[in-house]
């Protein structure tokens, strides 16, 4: 993927992980009764987001990558974001042993999140390839 590319996946990941943290975090409030969410938890959210999202410059390359390289970094990514989310939350208390329902809704969340956002860049590269390969074989018909 080129430079330009990854930026504007960026930007649209970056959206699209906010929107669904901010869902499940209204979910999440509405479930465990919380009535207000700290501002540093919220805040520690977005950097998380902001931080995770800069993760997709490892996607980044001159040449096309293979289905292997792509795999092995798609893995290298999700252990970071997990990585760092884990990190911050710790930081701000969101994880940690005092809190153990915090910590398993937390974990749970980031790994149901970095679910949704795969299956989602999935069928968008899906339904992209798909219309490739329609235009190439109207052009081929013709």
């Amino acid at each position: 993927m080129g430079l330009q590319e990854i930026i504007k996946r960026i930007y649209h990941t970056f959206l699209l992980a906010w929107a669904l943290i901010s869902v499940i975090l209204c979910v999440l409030a509405i479930a465990l009764g919380w009535r207000a969410i700290e501002v540093n938890k919220f805040l520690a959210l977005f950097s998380i987001v902001a931080i995770t999202t800069l993760t997709y410059f490892i996607f980044y390359s001159k040449n096309e990558l293979s289905v292997r390289q792509f795999i092995i970094r798609l893995g290298i990514q999700i252990c970071i974001i997990m990585g760092i989310v884990l990190g911050v939350g710790y930081h701000v208390g969101l994880i940690g042993s005092e809190c153990m329902i915090t910590t398993v809704v937390t974990i749970v969340s980031a790994i149901l999140i970095s679910a949704l956002m795969t299956a989602i860049e999935i069928y968008k590269t899906w339904m992209i390839a798909d219309k490739l390969n329609l235009k190439l074989r109207d052009r081929a018909k013709k």
